[in-house]
């Protein structure tokens, strides 16, 4: 019997939300062998990746469309404006993988789903039943907001909120936060 191990690839891992990320797919054992990760970076091309507890190869180009243009699915924590140079050039050049993005750039996209599956669990699986191929992150605050508050709208409970964050400082990167 043949198996074919899914591709993924992880850009931004380094950074404050892509470092949480990895820390947090480590505690929850998501490194398990059930697929083949791959790290990208954009700044230290051939370097080793991260201890995930399997082989992974060197790192490769985050901006080389064919490398990742073979992934299955590219998991990016890289922010914005990498989404905006990189994913129209992947999608122009045929890849029909999956793109899943916690930075904002794509969110308001017509074929882009907003993921907080325990609010909007329904919507996801729909949108791959359909065929969509980008899923975002929500913004941190209104998800948070949105876990704790998802069944009062559900409910009609409640019509509308408004939220105000600092966002800004935390979107400056982790060697700001102090």
């Amino acid at each position: 019997r043949l198996v074919i191990m899914l591709k993924v690839g992880f850009v931004g891992w380094r950074g404050m939300v892509g470092s949480v990320l990895i820390e947090r797919m480590l505690a929850e054992k998501d490194f398990d062998g059930s697929y083949s990760p791959y790290f990208f970076t954009t700044s230290n091309v051939g370097g080793k990746g991260p201890d995930v507890g399997i082989e992974a190869p060197p790192l490769m180009d985050a901006f080389n469309i064919k490398e990742l243009a073979g992934m299955d699915i590219v998991l990016t924590c890289q922010g914005g404006d990498y989404t905006n140079e990189v994913h129209p050039k992947l999608r122009a050049d045929g890849w029909s993988g999956f793109w899943i993005d916690a930075a904002s750039a794509l969110r308001m996209k017509e074929n882009a789903i907003i993921v907080l599956d325990p609010v909007n669990r329904s919507k996801i699986d729909q949108g791959i039943k359909d065929g969509v191929k980008d899923y975002i992150g929500g913004n941190c605050t209104v998800s948070l907001m949105l876990m704790g508050l998802g069944g009062l709208f559900d409910k009609g409970w409640v019509e509308w909120m408004s939220s105000m964050t600092y966002q800004a400082a935390s979107g400056a990167g982790a060697k700001n936060m102090r």
